[in-house]
């Protein structure tokens, strides 16, 4: 493994160094794993005690974060640091180029320079594939499908034809683009499927998970905005809009038409409803389930989802149910007691306590 002086790191990161700009590292550890050639990171001040303790030879940190006694990277953001640092150790490997003769590459498929397609890649008749592009094993992509230049397709991704995929998106194992959207006309004796005749179209520098679904538009587009983050197993109704920059996380949902704004983030398992609009910078919190429009900058949680604020104070409400019940029965029965005529209540007895008698001899 490559080694970087703090200097190098350092100049890197765009950060400023305070300690020995000579200082060799040939790693990055977790604070608890580091040694004195590694370096590690600390993010979250909550962590300040173990970096204080950890054995690193460096660390990187907010400006504001200092270590006394330490050689120190300081950063803005010690995670985005910390990504470009682990590229510089972890390498990303790419496939040499070429294609393989376990492929199947139509006749009228046009190739960029240095593209790499693995064994049992079909490539259908028309597909564009940009320079750099790289197909792992198992990719299928149907006719006339483009993929812009340095996108990477991981093993077993699908993409339906007419797709369009910008440039350097990674596409993890498994996912699939421009199936059917889930479209049919009720009709007497079952469901008419309404054809599915729109496509998908992924902007630049996007990231999809595995075994996430996006469908293709009955007609138009479904669109994947300029550097979205879509997590493993998201589904995408057809003719969804998510707009540049936003984050779906794992196992969410989006029904059909609905459109997100730019940079909107919706946690895991969180789901939207069809023909709905998430203004710009809204996020939606973890098993939440938007069923209403999102004005911008909004912060929702529940099922319906609602004001973060509103659901934090229901569930501080929730929690005190079982003793307010408790409370509200005693009420209902001393009202109960006092509304009898007074000749029907009853007057319990008042209880004695029995005392010894000291006994004399």
């Amino acid at each position: 493994m490559p080694s970087y002086t703090l200097k190098e790191i350092a100049e890197r990161v765009a950060g400023r160094l305070e300690g020995d700009p000579g200082r060799r590292v040939s790693g990055v550890q977790p604070l608890d794993a580091a040694g004195p050639d590694d370096l590690s990171f600390l993010a979250n001040p909550r962590y300040r005690e173990a970096a204080a303790a950890s054995r690193a030879g460096a660390l990187l940190v907010r400006s504001e974060g200092r270590v006394e006694g330490r050689d120190l990277v300081l950063v803005d953001n010690p995670y985005t640091a910390l990504a470009t640092v682990m590229e510089l150790f972890f390498p990303q490997a790419r496939p040499l180029p070429g294609v393989s003769p376990d492929a199947v590459v139509a006749t009228g498929a046009v190739l960029g320079r240095e593209v790499s397609i693995g064994p049992l890649v079909v490539v259908g008749d028309g597909c564009h594939l940009g320079e750099r592009v790289v197909l792992m094993p198992g990719v299928v992509l149907g006719e006339q499908v483009t993929v812009g230049a340095g996108t990477v397709l991981h093993p077993r991704v699908v993409v339906y034809p007419r797709c369009v995929i910008g440039a350097r998106v990674v596409i993890h194992a498994g996912a699939v683009v421009g199936s059917d959207g889930f479209g049919f006309g009720e009709e007497e004796g079952g469901r008419a499927k309404i054809p599915q005749v729109g496509i998908v179209r992924i902007g630049d520098d996007v990231e999809i998970g595995a075994g996430t679904t996006i469908d293709r538009a009955t007609f138009g587009e479904t669109v994947i905005g300029r550097g979205s983050r879509l997590d493993n197993l998201v589904q995408v109704g057809h003719n969804v809009v998510i707009g540049d920059g936003s984050v779906i996380v794992a196992q969410a949902g989006i029904a059909g038409s609905t459109r997100l704004g730019r940079s909107v983030i919706m946690a895991g398992q969180s789901g939207a409803a069809g023909h709905l609009k998430l203004g710009d910078g809204a996020i939606v919190g973890a098993k939440s389930a938007v069923l209403a429009d999102l004005a911008p900058g909004a912060f929702v949680i529940g099922h319906p989802a609602i004001d973060h604020r509103e659901w934090k104070r229901a569930q501080a409400a929730w929690r005190r149910l079982p003793d307010l019940l408790r409370r509200v029965q005693r009420l209902e029965s001393t009202k109960t007691a006092l509304m009898r005529p007074p000749e029907a209540r009853t007057i319990r007895p008042t209880r004695r306590r029995a005392t010894k008698r000291k006994s004399g001899r």
